[in-house]
C-alpha cells in the first residue's frame, strides 16, 4: 500500500466508531480458541497488557513493525508479536504501557508516535493476559534498536502484505507449548509465521483498512 496520509486520518475516524470485534478477529482465530464472554474473562483475573500496532512510512509504503521474541521457557517463545508487554504500576493507562514498551523493545520514543486509536481488547488464554492494542503512527522511523534481552529480531512488513489473501495459510501446522501440533490460520511472511493473538489483532486491523479502501472505491 502506497503511503497516503489521508489513510491515517480515515483510520482515526474508523477507530472512533464501534469496532468490528470478534466478527473480524475470529477470521484468524485457531479452531480450539474458546468463545468466552467478558464476564468469563474477568473471572480469570487476567493480567493486563498493552501492545502497539505501529504504522510508519518507509520507501513510500505504509508499514507495520513486529518483534520476534527470544526463545525461552514460555508459551510465547519465539513468536512474532507487536511491541508491548504487561502494565507497570507507573503506567497511567494501557496506552502509556504500549508507548513505553515500544520504546524499550524497538527504540521508537513516544514523542515520535501519534496515537490514533485502539482496537478491540483480546484475551489470550494460554498466558491469561487481556491485551489492549493501541494503534499509532510515526511519520518517519530511523533504525530500530531491538531490546537485547527480549527481542531476537525486528521485522518490518508492508501493510499491503496483509491485504493479500494469498499470504494467509488457514491450516499452518504449529507446535504449541504443550507439545501438541495444531493447524491454525497464519500469515506467512518470508521465514516468519504470524499466528495466534497477533494474527487475531491483525485480522481486525485489516478488516478496518479493507473497509476504508472499499468505501473509497465505492464513492
Amino acid at each position: 500500500m502506497k503511503f497516503d496520509k489521508t489513510i491515517i486520518e480515515k483510520l482515526r475516524e474508523e477507530l472512533r466508531q464501534p469496532l468490528p470485534g470478534e466478527e473480524a478477529q475470529y477470521r484468524m482465530a485457531p479452531p480450539y480458541r474458546p468463545n468466552l464472554s467478558k464476564q468469563d474473562i474477568l473471572q480469570m483475573n487476567p493480567r493486563v497488557s498493552g501492545v502497539m500496532v505501529l504504522l510508519y512510512k518507509k520507501n513510500d509504503l505504509l508499514n507495520l513493525v513486529f518483534t520476534q521474541r527470544k526463545t525461552y521457557e514460555g508459551v510465547h517463545s519465539g513468536q512474532m508479536s507487536f511491541p508491548g508487554g504487561k502494565k507497570d504500576e507507573g503506567d497511567v493507562d494501557l496506552i502509556q504501557t504500549a508507548l513505553r514498551e515500544t520504546e524499550e523493545e524497538v527504540g521508537v520514543t513516544k514523542n515520535k508516535i501519534e496515537v490514533i486509536g485502539s482496537l478491540s481488547e483480546l484475551y489470550i488464554p494460554p498466558s491469561n493476559f487481556l491485551v489492549h492494542p493501541t494503534v499509532g503512527f510515526a511519520e518517519s522511523v530511523s533504525d530500530f534498536m531491538p531490546q537485547e534481552t527480549e527481542v531476537e529480531k525486528v521485522v518490518e512488513i508492508p501493510v499491503s502484505f496483509f491485504l493479500d489473501s494469498n499470504n494467509i495459510n488457514l491450516k499452518t501446522e504449529m507446535k504449541i507449548f504443550n507439545g501438541n501440533v495444531v493447524q491454525v490460520p497464519a500469515y506467512i511472511y518470508q521465514e516468519h509465521i504470524i499466528w495466534g493473538a497477533t494474527a487475531i489483532m491483525l485480522s481486525e486491523f485489516t478488516f478496518i483498512i479493507e473497509r476504508i479502501i472499499n468505501n473509497n472505491y465505492s464513492q
